[in-house]
């Protein structure tokens, strides 16, 4: 297959695109306000196969014939290229998985559809000139040995009648006669009905599986489908998935006797996705019950730990406010001594002043030896009731 280049951006963006009118979403808000529902549950279904690298990059070596081959990628060459993206004309067209090859500008878009759309050229044309707008340094392009970026794009259809739309733009565009128009931005399509019930059901991918699993039209194939599937006996990752799409896709299909019957044969029990509303509802409620108190136990621990914190707070307090009345009761009791000794002073002052008086000692010798004023003296004669010598 032809890979989209740099040139044939160069080419479509001048002609068609002159105002450059790519948006690249990188916000997970701006991204989900215009991803486009995916109303039917299949192509969710090959959407989550294709989130498994190594389930993709078989994928890829297989279309591309690199098995086997010096140039096999590995699960670990390839990662998951985030930037979705979205056209101002195509605002609810969304492209289904983009893979980068790791340390190089490589990229696979792959696309799944179960109905043939005819506008797909175009579609993928866009595809290819949004990722090559996002993905080229600007910086870096005019530099020598920088790399351009280079697409390949796939898409995967699984509707009942053969793909009858052109795959290469050039087909979907008006001819001049006389010129020999280039290719351009051309893709690859894996047509279910192009592949053999045995060729699909014994590969040893998981998607090949999948897709034998939209060619039946009636429970019965589709049962004989599953079995055979199951019979192929594939790997852990394998059966988690074929049990999903058991379970969820073809849910409606199947009883729920044979439900628990390829449950077991996969050995795993029967899972959420095919339960019923209430039973779904039954085990959210016992969850949340169970969830609920686990945190109620652990509020009351931190409670309790709290509690015991206050409670060592308080303590301490007390054992302060005994230290403090301790302290405050030989304060007191200094204050009481204190005041005793003062009365003692002064009484033996005021004694040591009436035995001057008494003596007949001159006022002035009084005021002299004691150095107290005359006001003083006086309050004391006129206290006890003598005269003094003048």
């Amino acid at each position: 297959m032809k890979p989209f280049t740099y040139e044939e951006y160069r080419y479509y963006k001048k002609i068609l695109y002159p105002k450059s009118i790519f948006k690249l979403c990188d916000t997970k808000e701006n991204y989900l306000t215009k991803k486009k529902k995916i109303n039917q549950p299949h192509d969710k279904m090959f959407k989550e196969i294709l989130e498994d690298k190594e389930e993709t990059v078989k994928f890829i070596n297989e279309i591309l014939k690199l098995e086997g081959t010096d140039n096999e990628l590995k699960k670990d060459d390839i990662e998951k290229y985030n930037r979705e993206f979205i056209t101002d004309e195509f605002s609810n067209i969304e492209a289904d998985i983009i893979y980068k090859k790791k340390e190089q500008n490589i990229f696979f878009l792959i696309e799944h559809q179960s109905t043939i759309d005819y506008s797909m050229p175009y579609r993928i044309l866009r595809y290819n000139m949004a990722i090559m707008e996002s993905a080229i340094n600007k910086r870096k392009i005019r530099n020598k040995e920088y790399k351009l970026p280079t697409i390949f794009s796939f898409v995967i259809y699984t509707g009942d009648k053969k793909w009858n739309a052109q795959s290469y733009l050039i087909e979907k565009q008006e001819k001049l006669n006389g010129y020999n128009q280039q290719e351009f931005a051309n893709f690859e399509v894996i047509d279910i009905n192009n592949y053999t019930e045995e060729e699909l059901l014994h590969s040893d991918r998981l998607l090949p599986k999948l897709m034998l699993l939209e060619k039946s039209n009636e429970v019965e194939d589709l049962g004989n489908y599953i079995d055979n599937i199951i019979k192929t006996n594939p790997n852990n990752n394998q059966k988690i998935f074929l049990k999903k799409v058991i379970n969820y896709i073809f849910n409606d299909k199947i009883n729920s006797e044979k439900l628990e019957e390829y449950n077991i044969k996969l050995g795993l029990e029967r899972g959420e996705d095919s339960m019923t509303l209430k039973e779904k509802a039954e085990k959210w409620i016992d969850q949340m019950i169970e969830e609920r108190g686990k945190d109620i136990i652990e509020k009351e621990e931190v409670i309790a730990q709290k509690e015991e914190v206050v409670a060592q707070k308080e303590e301490a307090v007390a054992q302060k406010e005994e230290e403090i009345i301790k302290r405050e009761g030989k304060i007191e009791q200094r204050e009481k001594y204190i005041k005793m000794r003062e009365e003692n002073i002064n009484k033996t002052k005021d004694n040591f002043i009436i035995g001057m008086i008494k003596s007949r000692i001159d006022e002035s010798t009084i005021l002299e030896i004691t150095r107290i004023d005359k006001k003083e003296l006086d309050k004391i004669k006129e206290k006890y009731n003598l005269a003094v010598v003048n």
